[in-house]
C-alpha cells in the first residue's frame, strides 16, 4: 500500500496544479484527495492486527542504494496527524482564499508535495531515504512560505528559513554517515548504538540537525518569520508537519544515542533554553498569529527536552505530547486564521469582544487554548501530566534542574494562553466581523473536537501513543489516565494554572505594547547577506577563467588523494612487467612525455603527445587486447590530424612561460603520474571478490547467443559502452572533416 500511496500523492500534484488553472478551490479538492486515502488507510491499520507495513525500490542494489519504507506505530502516529490534520487544512484553504479567488497552480501543489514529502520522511528505514525525504520538505516549506514572494519581507523569511533548515540538513548527513560507517548498515532498524568519540560527534550533528528544523535555540529564527506565509501554511507547517521532523527524528535516534551522554546534555539544553525563551517571546508579541509561532518555540522545547532525557516515561510523555500538541495549535492557528480574514487584523491591540460577534469560534479556540494550557477534561491536560510525571520521576540534580524547567515553562504557556483568549475573545472594544465561513469554522471545530474526545475516549490515544512507546523501548504499563487523583504532578499542575493564569492576566491589561526587535532574525540575515556578499570575491579568486591553474590544482589534490594507498601496496609482490617489451615501451611512453615539457613548437608537442598515444597502444596489444589497442591507436591518429590542421591557425611556438611556475607544473604532472601509479597498484594488489568468469561463459551462450566470449561482451554485455565508443569515433571523425573542409575553403 505503501508505493500506492505516494503514486497517489504524485499524481494528486499534477492533478491540483491541472485543476488549479481552472480555480484554487477546485486545484485544493484535488489535493485532499491523496491525503484523505492515506487518513483512511492508516485509520484502518488501527482496527487491524499488528502489522508493519515496508516496502523497498532498489536504485542500485550492488551499492545498497534504495529507498526503503517502513510504517511502524510511531509513523502511523504521524501519518495520522500528517494526513488527517492535512485533509482539514485543504478544506480550510477553500474558504481562506474564498471563492473569489483566481486560479492558483502553485498552492495547491506545493502544499501537497510538502504533504507526500512528511509521509516519506516519516515512513523512511534507510538514512538515503530519511535524508532525502528532509530535503524535500525544505524545499517545499520554502516554496510556501515564499507564496506571496512579491514582498521584499516574505522572500527574506523564506530564505532564511531554506537557509537555516538547508544547512541543518548538511549536518544531519554528516552524522548519519558517521553511523553508517560504524554500523555499516543503512537501515535505520539496524544501527548500533553509537559510542566514543564518534558517537559523540555523531551526535551532536544530528542535534543540530533537528535543533534547526524544530526551531530550537539558537536556530529558532526562521520560524516566527515564517509567519510570513498563509495562514494554512502556518497551521499546518508549524503543527503536525515541518516543525515535526526535528523531534520526529530525536524520537526514532533516541535509542541510537541512549549511550552518549552529550544527547542529554546538548538536547535538554536546547530544549530548556527554547521552552523558556519561547514563552518569554509569546508574552511580548502583540500578533496574535507571532504569540502562537513563538508558543510554538516553546511547546517544541519541551518535547526536545523529553526526548532529550530519554527515560521510559519521558519517551511516554514526549509521543502523548507530540499529538496534543498537533490538535490544539493547528486549532488555534486556524483560528487565528479566520479572525484575521472576518476582522481584517490579527493585533490583539485591535482586537476584542470577539466572544460576541464569533462565539462559536471563542469555544473552538477556548477548548483548544485550555489543551494547551494543560487544563482538564482535555487531552493537553493528560500529556503535560505524564510530562510532570516524567520530570519528577528523575533523581538528584535532573529532577530539581528538569522540573524547575517544565514547570516555569508550564506557567509561561499558560500565561501567554490567557493573554491571547482575554485579548482576543474577552472585553474590549466591539469589533467589526464579516460573516462567517463554514469552511474555515468547520476544520478548527473538528481539531478542537479531537482534543475533547481525545480525554473522553482515552483508550483511542493510549493505544496509538502506548504502542509508539513500546517501539522505542519504553514500557508497556504507561498510558494516559482521564483522573490522576490527588498526586504531586496534579498538585503540581493546579499551581501551575493558577500562577499561569494570574500572569497572564496582569500582562493583558497593558493591551498596547511596543513591538519587540528581531534581533536574532536581523543577526541571521546580515550572515546570509555576509555570505552572499563574500561568495562572489571568493569565486573570482578560486574560478578566475585559467585553465591551467585548474589542471595543476586538480592533479596536485588527485595525487595527494592517493597518499592513504601507500601503506597498502605489498611492495616486494609487485609484478614490474610481464614481458622485456614492457620496460621498453615504458621507457618510450615516460620519455615522450618528458619531451613533451621541453618542446618548444606546438608541432613538436602533438607528436610528442601523439608517440604517448602509440606507446600505450603497443602496450595494450602486449596484454592482447587488439579491440583496445584499435581503439587508442584511431583516437590517436585522429587527435594528431586534429592538432595538425587546428596549430594552422596559431602561433608556432607556445608563448613564453616564467621558469618557476614550469618547474611547478613539471613537478605537479610528475606527482600526478606517480599518484596515479600507486592508486593502480594498490587496487591490483587488493582485489575484491572473484572474477565472475564462468558466469559470464554461461550467460554469453544463453543469453548473448554467441561462444565467442569476447564479442558478446562488447556487442551484448557492453554494448552501450561499444556504441559509446562508435559514437564517440563518429564524432571526431565529423570534427575533423569540418576542419579539413575550412582549411581547403581557406586555401581555395
Amino acid at each position: 500500500m505503501i508505493p500506492v500511496l505516494l503514486a497517489a500523492h504524485l499524481a494528486g500534484i499534477v492533478g491540483a496544479s491541472v485543476a488549479g488553472y481552472r480555480s484554487a478551490r477546485a486545484g485544493l479538492l484535488v489535493a485532499s484527495i491523496p491525503p484523505a486515502i492515506t487518513t483512511i488507510w492508516a485509520l484502518g491499520q488501527l482496527n487491524s492486527a499488528p502489522q508493519q507495513a515496508f516496502y523497498e525500490l532498489h536504485w542500485v542494489q550492488g551499492l545498497g542504494l534504495s529507498l526503503r519504507f517502513s510504517v511502524d506505530e510511531l509513523a502511523l502516529l504521524m501519518t495520522i496527524l500528517v494526513s488527517g490534520i492535512g485533509v482539514l487544512v485543504f478544506f480550510y484553504s477553500t474558504g481562506y482564499f474564498g471563492s473569489t479567488a483566481g486560479p492558483d497552480a502553485r498552492f495547491p501543489s506545493s502544499l501537497l508535495a510538502f504533504s507526500g514529502s512528511m509521509l516519506g520522511l516519516v515512513w523512511a528505514d534507510s538514512v538515503w531515504t530519511l535524508f532525502i525525504f528532509w530535503e524535500f520538505t525544505s524545499i517545499t516549506s520554502f516554496l510556501l512560505v515564499g507564496y506571496k514572494h512579491v514582498e521584499d519581507s516574505v522572500r527574506i523569511a523564506a530564505r532564511r528559513a531554506l537557509m537555516i533548515t538547508g544547512a541543518g540538513g548538511l549536518s544531519l548527513l554528516a552524522g548519519l554517515l558517521l553511523l553508517v560507517r560504524e554500523s555499516n548498515t543503512t537501515i535505520l532498524d539496524q544501527i548500533s548504538p553509537a559510542t566514543g568519540t564518534v558517537g559523540t560527534v555523531a551526535a551532536v550533528l544530528v542535534l543540530i540537525g533537528a535543533a534547526t528544523k524544530s526551531a530550537q535555540v539558537p536556530f529558532h529564527v526562521w520560524l516566527p518569520g515564517a509567519m510570513a506565509a498563509p495562514t494554512p501554511v502556518s497551521a499546518y507547517l508549524h503543527s503536525a508537519t515541518m516543525v515535526k521532523a526535528g523531534v520526529f527524528l530525536m524520537a526514532v535516534m533516541g535509542p541510537i544515542f541512549a549511550n552518549a551522554a552529550v544527547w542529554k546534555t546538548v538536547g535538554a539544553a536546547c530544549g530548556i533554553a527554547s521552552m523558556l525563551w519561547g514563552g518569554i517571546g509569546a508574552l511580548r508579541h502583540r500578533d496574535a498569529k507571532l504569540m502562537l509561532a513563538w508558543g510554538t518555540v516553546s511547546q517544541l522545547g519541551l518535547l526536545v527536552t523529553l526526548f532529550a532525557i530519554g527515560s521510559p516515561k519521558a519517551v511516554f510523555a514526549g509521543i502523548a505530547l507530540l499529538l496534543a500538541h498537533a490538535l490544539f495549535k493547528a486549532t488555534l492557528f486556524l483560528v487565528v486564521g479566520e479572525i484575521d480574514i472576518r476582522t481584517g487584523t490579527r493585533d490583539i491591540a485591535e482586537l476584542g469582544g470577539l466572544w460576541r460577534a464569533m462565539p462559536l469560534t471563542c469555544a473552538v479556540a477556548t477548548a483548544a487554548g485550555l489543551s494547551m494550557a494543560g487544563a482538564p477534561p482535555l487531552l493537553g491536560f493528560m500529556a503535560k501530566e505524564a510530562a510532570l510525571e516524567a520530570v519528577l520521576g528523575l533523581a538528584g540534580a535532573e529532577q530539581l534542574v528538569f522540573s524547575c524547567a517544565v514547570i516555569l515553562g508550564s506557567v509561561l504557556t499558560v500565561a501567554y494562553t490567557t493573554r491571547f483568549l482575554i485579548t482576543v475573545f474577552g472585553p474590549g472594544p466591539a469589533t467589526v466581523v464579516s460573516p462567517p465561513r463554514l469552511a474555515m469554522t468547520a476544520p478548527a471545530a473538528v481539531l478542537s473536537i479531537a482534543g475533547i474526545a481525545g480525554y473522553i475516549f482515552v483508550a483511542a490515544p493510549n493505544r496509538l501513543v502506548s504502542n509508539a512507546a513500546i517501539e522505542l523501548n519504553a514500557a508497556a504499563t504507561y498510558s494516559l489516565i482521564a483522573w490522576p487523583g490527588l498526586k504531586t504532578a496534579f498538585v503540581v499542575s493546579l499551581a501551575i494554572l493558577l500562577v499561569g493564569s494570574l500572569l497572564g492576566l496582569a500582562i493583558s491589561r497593558q493591551r498596547v505594547r511596543p513591538t519587540p526587535g528581531s534581533q536574532g532574525a536581523d543577526w541571521a540575515d546580515a550572515a546570509i547577506d555576509g555570505i552572499l556578499t563574500v561568495a562572489p570575491s571568493l569565486t573570482a579568486r578560486i574560478q578566475h577563467g585559467s585553465l591551467p591553474v585548474y589542471v595543476v590544482t586538480m592533479t596536485a589534490m588527485a595525487a595527494l588523494a592517493t597518499i592513504p594507498f601507500l601503506s597498502e601496496i605489498p611492495y616486494l609482490q609487485l609484478d614490474l612487467w610481464n614481458s622485456l617489451i614492457e620496460p621498453f615501451l615504458a621507457i618510450v611512453i615516460v620519455g615522450s612525455a618528458i619531451a613533451g615539457t621541453f618542446v618548444g613548437s606546438r608541432l613538436g608537442a602533438a607528436l610528442a603527445l601523439g608517440a604517448v598515444g602509440l606507446g600505450m597502444s603497443a602496450l595494450f596489444v602486449s596484454y592482447g587486447a587488439p579491440d583496445l589497442a584499435l581503439t587508442q591507436l584511431l583516437v590517436e591518429t585522429i587527435i594528431v590530424v586534429a592538432f595538425v590542421l587546428g596549430l594552422g591557425r596559431l602561433r608556432q611556438s607556445f608563448p613564453p612561460v616564467d621558469t618557476t611556475w614550469k618547474a611547478a607544473r613539471i613537478v605537479i604532472a610528475g606527482a600526478g603520474g606517480i599518484g596515479v601509479t600507486l592508486a593502480i597498484a594498490a587496487a591490483s594488489t587488493s582485489p575484491t571478490g572473484t572474477p565472475p568468469l564462468a558466469d559470464v561463459s554461461e550467460q554469453a551462450v544463453e543469453e548473448g547467443g554467441g561462444k565467442n566470449l569476447v564479442n558478446v561482451i562488447l556487442t551484448d554485455l557492453r554494448a552501450l559502452d561499444t556504441l559509446g565508443e562508435v559514437v564517440v569515433l563518429a564524432t571526431v571523425a565529423i570534427g575533423i572533416l569540418a576542419l579539413a573542409r575550412i582549411n581547403q575553403t581557406e586555401v581555395a
